[in-house]
């Protein structure tokens, strides 16, 4: 079944074509009568669908010529027009031999329904009348055409003067965009910067700036021709990252990256490349843009601040050390004093202990006078290592009088006998997180201050008590605690002035002579506190001495003091296991093969590292426990350790050292060493470290 379709509008033939055709229906077009005739000449067509107002033969005088042809008069023909809708111009065209007239639009249902009618039961009987040219219908057709063409030319011009005005229109925006982009190219190549425009697929270069031939070091045209040869500049180490991001997360505007570039010198530059997805009115991204600047400078000086604030972090930490062993030397008259009275006692009581060695009561009262100097010694010895040592910044529940006491036992040994030195503890005070080490340094510290500032003596008063933070003064309390332990150490010197109170947290302030520093600067004791979440504050004028307070937060959670174990002289510190002892100091030696043999062990001794290890490959079979000091001859003792770990994995090892760093201590944990002890140590406290570490599972 074949439909002709006759109108002028390409639009409407398309659209009448898509609502009719189908399987059992085939649709051939035609653009005016003329056109229709001649397929109607060569081809048997079922069904005419024609609008009316068409240029060379409209639809009245094509439905008239079909009418009058004998070969195709008897073809249904429906007029279809949007023009022509009156009644008059409906009863001309049946007059004229239509068979259906429908107004345009008409819906697909209608059209549909009046094709399948015509087709089904065409007209069999049809009055036509003929297209006379003087009479009335055609004289009114006329009339209506003249009426349309007049509104055609009408809406023509009206079109023309718009066309007119958006012609005039685009010519401006043209010349502005042109303008526009002048501005634009201007702008981008005046600026370091280089910015940039792709296509989404990354094939071409939208637009590159002057500033990639400044920076990249090569010309905008090689780079045209290449589109992706700015990514072959980039440093390989940043190259895969970059291109990654650059695929993924450009048409998100996440797109920030910084890297490095390698010119065709050599030269190696940093970029900071940022990016964002340019859309259209729809919303859609077609382009992407970006800008890319040269940051190597401020690279270069990130890279210098850097390193300054490492040398600065590596000078303090010197200054720190150097101020330990300043205050050392400060101390180092009393400390001399002191010891050379420790050797006075010793050596005295040696010289008439064989004289009194048949005088029980003389000879006991002789070994308790040694045994109480070389306490007081090894005291001292343990107090000094304390503030010289490195060490790291290690919590743990303390008793604050109890560090305190041990700093005033120090003081009262080494400072002059015209200071005195007076301590007031509030009894029973909670216990405070706190590295003991650095507390003892600050404190130290304040008082080698407070004995600087009584020359001809006085008095240093040292208190401790607990209070609330409510309690505290208005406008200095930074309290994060519900009580503090404040800590006040006073003294009956010179005082400071306004001045110099407002500056001694300063760094590197002092109003001391050369030479005459301390343990720890002020401002490094503040630091030292403030890591302790308090903080310090000063009293003091002229004449009349100087009072520092030191604020510590007592925590809400419980906490354990550590005791360390009560040594017993019981036999149980007794046994009959093998012991290898490798100490290079024979006296000591010697000492510790008759404290054990007594005891009931076996003792090997060996003189030096070297030595250790031969004998421990020889007896590991029988050797139970290893007892090494840390620095011998030929090998070190934490060598010895990994040689004798490398024969015999579980073999107990006790390690004694007179000063052990706590970096080496960690390290050699790791390889299995049951306990660490101090030299000097009394008999009782190596036994019962021998026992424990025997009886270790």
């Amino acid at each position: 079944m074949l439909i002709l379709v006759v109108d002028d509008s390409y639009q409407n033939r398309k659209l009448i074509s898509a609502q009719l055709e189908n399987g059992s229906r085939k649709i051939y077009t035609a653009s005016n009568g003329l056109e229709a005739l001649e397929i109607l000449e060569n081809t048997e067509v079922d069904l005419i669908i024609s609008d009316i107002l068409m240029p060379q033969m409209d639809g009245y005088q094509f439905c008239s010529q079909v009418r009058q042809n004998d070969k195709f008069k008897h073809i249904p023909i429906i007029i279809y027009t949007a023009t022509y809708t009156s009644d008059s111009d409906e009863k001309l065209s049946f007059d004229l031999g239509a068979d259906a007239f429908l107004k345009k639009p008409a819906g697909l249902k209608l059209l549909d329904e009046t094709v399948t009618k015509l087709l089904q039961n065409p007209r069999s009987k049809r009055t036509v009348k003929g297209l006379v040219l003087d009479s009335a219908p055609l004289r009114q057709y006329n009339h209506r055409l003249v009426e349309k063409l007049e509104e055609k030319n009408f809406e023509l011009q009206r079109r023309s003067e718009e066309l007119g005005y958006e012609i005039e229109e685009r010519i401006r925006a043209e010349r502005l965009n042109r303008e526009g982009e002048e501005l634009f190219k201007e702008l981008t190549d005046a600026i370091h910067e280089v910015f940039w425009m792709t296509s989404l697929s990354k094939n071409e270069i939208v637009y590159i700036s002057q500033g990639y031939e400044q920076i990249w070091g090569r010309s905008r045209q090689s780079l045209l021709e290449n589109p992706i040869s700015w990514m072959e500049c980039i440093h390989p180490d940043d190259r895969d990252r970059v291109m990654s991001n650059a695929r993924t997360r450009q048409v998100t505007g996440e797109y920030r990256e910084e890297y490095r570039i390698v010119r065709p010198d050599g030269e190696i530059r940093w970029i900071r490349d940022k990016a964002f997805p340019v859309k259209n009115e729809k919303g859609d991204t077609i382009r992407v843009a970006g800008v890319a600047e040269d940051i190597t400078e401020h690279k270069l000086k990130e890279a210098q601040l850097k390193e300054v604030e490492k040398k600065r972090a590596e000078l303090e930490e010197q200054l720190i050390q150097a101020q330990k062993l300043e205050s050392l030397g400060t101390l180092a008259s009393g400390i001399a004093h002191d010891f050379n009275n420790i050797l006075s006692i010793i050596m005295g009581h040696t010289s008439v202990i064989e004289i009194n060695r048949n005088n029980p009561e003389k000879f006991s009262q002789h070994i308790t006078a040694l045994h109480m100097a070389t306490q007081r010694g090894a005291s001292l010895v343990k107090q000094l290592l304390t503030f010289a040592r490195k060490t790291e910044f290690n919590l743990e529940p303390a008793q604050i009088n109890d560090i305190i006491l041990e700093v005033s036992k120090l003081v009262s040994q080494t400072f002059p006998k015209s200071i005195r030195l007076l301590t007031d503890f509030q009894e029973n005070l909670p216990l405070v997180q706190v590295d003991t080490n650095q507390i003892h340094q600050v404190l130290l510290n304040l008082c080698v201050n407070a004995r600087d500032a009584m020359q001809d003596g006085g008095l240093l008063t040292i208190e401790t008590f607990l209070t609330d933070s409510e309690n505290l003064k208005k406008g200095y309390s930074k309290s994060l605690a519900e009580k503090y332990i404040i800590l006040r150490i006073s003294d009956s010197g010179s005082g400071m002035s306004e001045k110099t109170k407002q500056r001694i947290f300063e760094p590197f302030f002092t109003t001391k002579d050369i030479g005459k520093g301390t343990v720890l600067g002020l401002a490094l004791a503040y630091s030292v506190i403030d890591n302790h979440k308090g903080w310090i504050e000063v009293d003091s004028e002229l004449g009349k001495g100087t009072s520092f307070f030191l604020y510590l937060p007592v925590t809400k959670e419980k906490s354990e003091l550590n005791i360390k174990p009560n040594y017993s002289q019981s036999e149980s510190l007794g046994g009959n296991e093998s012991i290898l002892v490798i100490e290079d100091e024979e006296l000591l030696r010697n000492m510790l093969a008759d404290l054990l043999g007594s005891k009931g062990y076996k003792v090997h001794l060996a003189v030096d590292g070297e030595d250790g290890v031969e004998q421990f490959l020889l007896k590991h079979s029988e050797i139970q426990l290893v007892l090494t000091d840390l620095g011998l001859p030929k090998f070190g003792g934490g060598e010895v350790i990994k040689r004798i770990r490398a024969i015999h994995n579980s073999v107990k090892i006790l390690l004694a050292s007179g000063f052990m760093e706590p970096e080496l201590k960690l390290s050699l944990k790791d390889f299995g060493v049951s306990y660490f002890i101090q030299k000097p140590y009394l008999g009782t406290e190596i036994l019962s470290c021998i026992r424990s570490a025997l009886d270790q599972k």
